[in-house]
This record gives C-alpha cells, structure tokens and sequence, in this order.
C-alpha cells in the first residue's frame, strides 16, 4: 500500500511540474561592465531602468512592439548601485548606493537633479508613492526617509527621519495613513510612525528580512527573508496567509504583479520563482541561473519579466523573459438601476 502512494505522490509532483507555466528566454539587455544589481518598470511600461556594479544606471525606452531600446547612461556614483526606481509621473530616476548616498535625475533628460548624503551606510532603497509626490529611502544605518519630491532641487531638503534600531533593507508606504512599513535585519517587518514608534509587528521569519512589497490593492504585504522563505501577510489584522517554501537560499526580492495575482521572487542561488497569491502556492520556476538573481520583476502589463543578476563572462546586463500572462482588469460591479414603468 505504501509503494502505491508513494508511486501516486511521484505522479502527482510530475503533472504538477508538467502544469507550470512556461517563461520564454528572450534576451540580455546587455551594456554594464560588471554585476546587475537592480531594476525598474516604469508604471506605464514605456521605461526601463538597471543599476549594477559598475556604478551606473541604463535607461532604456519600450515601443508597442516590446523592443527595448537603450537612452542614456546615468553615472556618478562611486560604489554599486543597490536600487532603481522611476516615479510614476515620468519625470524622476531615483537612484541608490553602497556609497551612502542616492541621486535623483531627471527622466527626460538625464539631468542630475539631486545627490543626497543623509545617510551614513548604504542606501538599500528607493521608492516613489503613488502619486509621485513623496520619496523614500531606506539604509543600512537604520534610518529611513522621507522626502517631498519638490523639495529635492533645492540646495538643503527637509526630510523627515524614521529611526529604527536595526538595519533596514526596504521600506514602503503602508496603507494605514501617517505610517510606514520596514524590512529589517532583526528578522521582522514593522510598522512605524513618524516618530518612529511600532504600530505592528510582522514576525514569523527565523533571520533577516531582506526585502518586502506591497500589493496593488494595499491589503497584502509580502516578505522574503534570509531563512529562505517568503511570508504573505493581511495587513489589516496582521495575520500570516501563508509561508512559501522552496527557495535553496536567501530570498533577495519579491514583487507583486500589477493584477495582484503573483508574485515574483528571486534568490541568491540564482532561482526566480513564480506564485499564486490567492493559492499560496508555486506555478513557476524558471530556468536556474548560474549565479546570483539580485530582483525579479514582472512589466506592467505582466507579458515580460526581468531579471537582475550577477551573469558573468561578457555580457553584463538584466535578462528579460517573455510570460504566457496578461494583466487582468479588475471588474467593477455594476449598479443595477430599477426598471422605469
């Protein structure tokens, strides 16, 4: 009896394996001159950006055809770049560093804009609001800040500092208004306020939450870890939905799909995984590369994936992947009217 289950177990995993979703390699962006680091969607699809080792950040221009097409470089950095963001306007590039400082220049342009030294370690991340009108950054020194993104071309720019009494390796807006939501080096995400007090506490992972994302919808945070796993989290009542394993090493992003839908992780042994957010469980796992995944990421529209990763030999750059998804529209419910006699 047991050898027949264990032969249904075995056929179970392979239709499960057979039933994923298949990612098309399509090419390498290539153009750095060291490891990739970092990347970025614009939120209209029609940019792209990628930082590395090089010190620099690539920008790059999306037709309606999918082809990438590469602007400009932007350089002044003097140590790896960690993090890209664009803000959803259009109008900024964010950038930021091992160097302890991050850049903000001007889309169109290039123009550097911005250079901030506030921070005294690395700058772990940057990161845009919604409405482009509020900058944040995080660091290694356990301080995070937020910026009003019309006060970063004056000379000195007010910021407002939240201290915590680890490192923090990202930081987002959270949902509920006045707060924040940080990755931590103490094996927690948290959320604090202006003054740096804890409203919540998102603890479940065994060491160092390395970086966090939260959904469209704003009711979903997810966490990945050193421990390997990634956490999905309701927001509203803090409790835990799930626990996804499967990652054989530090889980270095994740990233929700612009539907909601999946979400995307990669890790340092060089896999990039797929996941049903509803399901809580995995439906994709592309090929493993052959070094370090740094961030995944999918574009808006959901039909390409890219990949920042550590690919050596002599191209330098992210790779991009074609998916069999689209993004779905959410449906709003009609109001039914009552019928005229």
């Amino acid at each position: 009896m047991k050898t027949v289950y264990s032969i249904l177990l075995s056929f179970l995993s392979v239709v499960s394996i057979c039933a994923q979703d298949t990612m098309v390699y399509k090419k390498v962006l290539s153009g750095h001159n060291g490891p990739v680091e970092a990347i970025s969607f614009s939120n209209d699809g029609h940019y792209f950006a990628s930082g590395g080792w090089d010190n620099s950040v690539r920008l790059y221009s999306i037709d309606s055809t999918q082809q990438f097409e590469y602007l400009r470089t932007l350089s002044g950095h003097h140590a790896a770049v960690i993090c890209v963001a664009i803000s959803p306007d259009n109008r900024y590039v964010a950038t930021s560093s091992k160097d302890c400082t991050f850049s903000v220049y001007e889309l169109e342009t290039g123009k550097l804009r911005f250079t901030s030294r506030d921070h005294k370690k690395a700058v772990t991340q940057v990161f845009f609001d919604p409405s482009s009108q509020i900058l944040i950054t995080a660091s290694e020194d356990g301080t995070a800040r937020v910026y009003r993104v019309q006060d970063l071309e004056q000379v000195s720019p007010k910021s407002l500092e939240l201290k915590y009494d680890s490192k923090i390796n990202g930081a987002q807006l959270s949902p509920r208004k006045g707060k924040f939501l940080i990755a931590t080096d103490d094996s927690k995400a948290v959320e604090i306020d202006i003054n740096g007090k804890i409203s919540a506490r998102f603890a479940g992972h065994t060491a160092r939450v390395g970086c966090l994302d939260v959904s469209h919808n704003r009711r979903i945070l997810a966490t990945g870890s050193d421990d390997k796993t990634i956490k999905l989290w309701d927001i509203k009542t803090r409790k835990l939905r799930y626990t996804l394993e499967g990652h054989g090493w530090k889980v270095t992003s994740v990233h929700f799909s612009a539907d909601d839908r999946y979400l995307i992780s990669s890790c340092n042994n060089g896999e990039v995984k797929i996941w049903d957010v509803k399901l809580g469980n995995e439906v994709s796992d592309l090929p493993k590369l052959g070094t370090n995944a740094r961030q995944a990421m999918f574009s808006p529209d959901m039909k390409r994936i890219a990949v920042a990763t550590f690919q050596s030999g002599s191209k330098f750059g992210p790779i991009i992947y074609q998916t069999p998804y689209e993004k779905q529209s959410r449906k709003k419910k009609s109001k039914k009217r009552p019928n005229k006699k």
